[in-house]
């Protein structure tokens, strides 16, 4: 492998550099700025970057079929516009083609930033807090280390260095307890249930699966009624619920930008295709019953979902392993939240693609 992954003094270098790229009156909004790429992450970052003071007078993005539309007041063109009219500085939000866009950017002479190695320069230190204090085994410092290079670079081959298979059971903490009770929170359509039940030998006490796609819900049904027969499993040791797992119950709008059944976004506004989906908060939905381990993966409602079980987590301390790669920030935000919900809880963090995604902190008390 060709990558190294460099020291965290050599990654706050590359911060500074990073931060060094953005003109000083960007959050005052004395800059004219642009945002590329509307995709989950754009569509997030958008509405935040105004909050902040960014003046984002127009947005771009590959797909054509977006240009002439508006998104949050602003209106968005394709990246044709660019060489026409560009902004005085761009934000690029398309984070798996970082390298392609700035390549297209250069020769324009439009100055930009990668919003993923902005937010990391802009947090370091609290990226540093975990990777000092919190994790302790050296994986997952490196873990930590390449997923922060690869967002303040854009080159995904340093999450190619520490990708590791298994996802949610790579530790031996994460597997095979008897009785385990299980709350999966994102079972799309029951690959995580299916492992799961196989990791534990088809011994556990309970499983629930929370799905809140139409689709993806009835692949998860279909699914769970093999694994009761194949498995011999009791009827009811698997309990699905259309739903997702949020800050409260209630509902939110998920919609889809590709169709494909991975792709499914949830948003607290809706859209064009958006379709209403139902929510529950955690604790209200136990009521008192015992949760031992829980995985989720929501789609950037991973720190909504931890509010909404707060009171369960704080009682039960169950073991955790929550997907944190959404959100540039997701790392430090959702490792500090758990270590003062439970300041007992143990910290490791593993990378589970050759891509910047699939990263997941994986929490447990001894």
């Amino acid at each position: 492998m060709d990558a190294v992954i460099p020291g965290i003094d050599a990654l706050y270098s590359v911060a500074a550099g990073i931060l060094r790229c953005v003109p000083e009156g960007l959050a005052r909004g004395v800059v004219s700025t642009g945002l590329y790429g509307l995709g989950f992450l754009g569509k997030w970052a958008l509405p935040r970057l105004q909050q902040d003071g960014v003046k984002i007078v127009a947005c771009y993005d590959a797909n054509e079929a977006l240009n002439g539309t508006v998104a949050d007041g602003v209106p968005v063109y394709s990246a044709g516009r660019l060489k026409e009219a560009p902004p005085e500085f761009l934000v690029v939000t398309a984070r798996h083609a970082i390298a392609q866009v700035s390549a297209m950017l250069k020769p324009l002479g439009i100055a930009h930033v990668s919003y993923d190695a902005w937010q990391v320069a802009a947090n370091f230190a609290a990226f540093r807090r975990v990777h000092d204090d919190l994790l302790s085994d050296v994986r997952s410092k490196e873990a930590l280390r390449a997923v922060m290079m690869t967002m303040l670079t854009g080159q995904a081959r340093y999450c190619a260095f520490v990708f590791e298979k298994d996802q949610y059971f790579s530790l031996p903490k994460f597997c095979g307890s008897e009785k385990e009770s299980f709350v999966d929170a994102g079972a799309f359509v029951g690959d995580t249930v299916e492992r799961f039940i196989s990791a534990q030998s088809g011994i556990f006490s309970r499983i629930y699966a929370f799905e809140p796609g139409r689709r993806q819900f009835a692949a998860l049904q279909a699914r769970s009624e093999r694994l009761i027969r194949e498995w011999a499993l009791q009827p009811d040791s698997i309990e699905l619920i259309n739903a997702g797992l949020g800050g409260n119950d209630g509902y939110v709008f998920a919609t889809s930008d590709s169709g494909q059944l991975t792709s499914l976004a949830m948003f607290s506004h809706g859209g064009a295709g958006a379709e209403a989906v139902k929510v529950l908060g955690l604790d209200n939905f136990l009521g008192g019953r015992q949760v031992s381990f829980l995985k989720a993966d929501v789609e950037g409602m991973e720190m909504a979902l931890l509010k909404g079980a707060r009171a369960s987590i704080r009682q039960l301390r169950p073991k955790i392993a929550i997907c944190v790669y959404h959100y540039p920030t997701d790392i430090p935000d959702i490792a500090n939240y758990l270590a003062e919900l439970v300041p007992d809880y143990r910290f490791a963090l593993r990378h589970h693609s050759p891509q910047l995604m699939e990263t997941v902190l994986y929490c447990w008390v001894d």
